[in-house]
């Protein structure tokens, strides 16, 4: 707590004055001319209030001495228990700018357009509920210097002919890249960091704990090693494009792949340091899943996790589906034998829109794509092994026969994990890693287009080849669907697509037996889309899955030893 010098209230760091004030007195001070500490400047650590949450683990701190009522990171309401530690200090902190009545208004104005968002997310209640954090960041400076030769043509007609010409083209290369950031938490989702941004890092000021007065802060757990490949891959990045871009390139064809000119690009780190940067913070618990809400303290950009309510979402689509149904009834007929196989079709395409969406939720749950939660993950795992082989060791068991299983095991999780690693560093195989579909996944929705515009190419023979092309389409992502579900603990998705794979396979005997009888179609018809129906549903449930997160569980320490 910082006292006031003049009537001894609590100074607190008021955003719109950028000053200390003292709610008491009114009284406004220079951060920088309160300090505790008298040695501050020297110090390298400073004293923090820990507040520990009982529900999730997760730990914040404050200079404050007064706890919260409200945890930011499950949502839980709850009086958290607190301790005194010392921290390391930053080396920079960009202030609060946006307040929360700021934060309130962007938050709001964005869930106008949320109609699906269920209602405890737009109660004036629940967004009261926003704390500001200030999250900590890696912030890295690299320098590139060297020459990139790469390969160009230039293709020109002269009468009947094209007339290609060879390049070798050359550039010696001055960049700089300026305080490049990257979360320090593992507890800040990197798709939520990424999106946040940017923040303005001209405007960092040196830190001092006083900006923390009224707010509270994320514990960094991350080293700042796991982000210098992800900071020499985006900068490269950068690079690349603006190569690309420059007009003595752009009139060429550039003929090499971007990982191999990535190759070509020598990254220097020219520094690398701590700070902390402004965030306002909200978490939506439903059971055992969050959702978060994050606006950025600096500029006021609005990033948000939005599940659906599902009664609202089949609402809305029936009050949209009555009149398109009297529409196409107006002008459109179709015939028994026509209507089976184009929803034949349509069960496939939600089959593998099934499959694509427990992909990105495997992905997801396993921490696919958050380099910080997945490192700290590796160290906690590495860490129990280790506890649970002491243990073992000081009741006399034998080492070799602890854990029979755990080279085994831990080989295929650090093979896997080396994979995550491998194919967030190179360009192209990054590209592979973050995309929506893998090669089959590609194969299925070319065939899937193809099928689409099928009935307006192929002849009643080639209805037969529609038909059958939608099962085995539905019978490989339903595969790929199981295949993804038995990484991960959320399964309840299988039972969707199992229904509609069940419909196809109906139809496709229907239509291959050619009954003479419509009932027969009609049936079909009716249950398909009944099945298609229930995997609709479920890939709402599956998308309610993906914008939310799994109830965190922060029992691990700091990567760097910050404490």
């Amino acid at each position: 707590m910082y006292e006031c010098p003049n009537c001894g209230g609590n100074l607190k760091f008021d955003i719109s004055s950028q000053q200390l004030a003292c709610a008491y007195c009114n009284a406004e001070f220079d951060p920088y001319s309160v300090e505790k500490e008298k040695d501050a400047e020297e110090s390298t650590s400073y004293d923090v209030t820990i507040f520990i949450c009982p529900q999730c683990g997760g730990e914040i701190y404050s200079t404050d001495n007064t706890a919260a009522g409200f945890c930011s990171f499950c949502g839980a309401s709850t009086i958290l228990t607190s301790r005194l530690q010392r921290k390391q200090r930053p080396g920079y902190i960009i202030p609060f700018k946006k307040t929360k009545e700021d934060c309130k208004q962007a938050y709001s104005k964005m869930m106008k357009h949320a109609i699906f968002a269920p209602k405890e997310l737009k109660d004036a209640k629940h967004i009261d509920s926003f704390r500001g954090i200030y999250m900590p960041y890696w912030i890295y400076d690299i320098i590139q210097q060297g020459t990139v030769r790469l390969r160009g043509k230039q293709e020109n007609r002269e009468g009947d002919y094209i007339v290609t010409k060879h390049y070798n083209l050359q550039m010696d290369l001055d960049f700089s890249y300026k305080g490049m950031s990257y979360d320090a938490s593992s507890s800040f989702a990197d798709n939520i960091s990424k999106r946040i941004v940017p923040f303005d890092v001209k405007n960092m000021k040196e830190f001092t704990p006083s900006f923390l007065s009224g707010f509270y802060a994320d514990t960094a757990d991350v080293e700042s090693a796991v982000y210098e490949e992800e900071a020499e891959w985006d900068a490269g990045n950068r690079t690349i494009k603006f190569i690309k871009k420059s007009p003595r390139v752009k009139k060429y064809q550039i003929q090499d792949e971007d990982s191999k000119i990535a190759d070509m690009i020598d990254n220097r780190f020219d520094g690398k340091g701590s700070a902390m940067f402004p965030v306002w913070f909200l978490a939506y618990r439903n059971k055992d899943r969050v959702a978060y809400a994050t606006v950025n303290g600096q500029t006021g950009k609005v990033v948000a996790d939005l599940p659906v309510d599902i009664k609202k979402y089949l609402f809305g689509s029936f009050l949209l589906a009555v009149p398109i149904f009297f529409l196409l009834n107006l002008f459109l007929t179709l015939r028994p034998a026509v209507l089976l196989p184009l929803v034949c079709v349509l069960s496939a395409l939600s089959i593998i829109l099934h499959a694509i969406e427990m992909k990105e939720i495997s992905i997801k749950e396993q921490y696919g794509d958050d380099i910080g939660a997945r490192e700290a993950l590796r160290k906690k795992r590495q860490r129990e092994w280790m506890e649970a082989e002491a243990a073992m060791t000081l009741e006399g068991v034998p080492m070799e026969n602890s854990f029979p299983e755990r080279g085994e095991q831990t080989g295929r999780r650090e093979k896997k994990e080396e994979k995550y690693r491998g194919k967030a560093k190179s360009g192209k195989n990054r590209k592979v890693f973050r995309s929506t579909m893998g090669k089959v996944e590609n194969m299925i929705g070319i065939s899937a287009m193809l099928i689409l515009i099928g009935p307006m190419l192929l002849s009643s023979v080639g209805s037969y080849i529609l038909v059958l092309a939608a099962l085995v389409i539905s019978v490989i992502a339903f595969a790929k669907s199981t295949s993804y579900a038995g990484q991960i603990a959320v399964k309840r998705g299988i039972f969707g697509s199992l229904w509609s794979l069940l419909a196809v396979l109906v139809s496709v005997v229907i239509y291959v037996w050619k009954p003479v009888a419509d009932y027969y179609y009609y049936g079909a018809t009716i249950l398909s889309l009944i099945a298609l129906f229930i995997t609709l549903l479920d890939l709402i449930i599956n998308y309610n899955i993906l914008a939310t997160r799994k109830l965190p569980q922060f029992h691990y320490q700091g990567g760097d030893d910050r404490g």
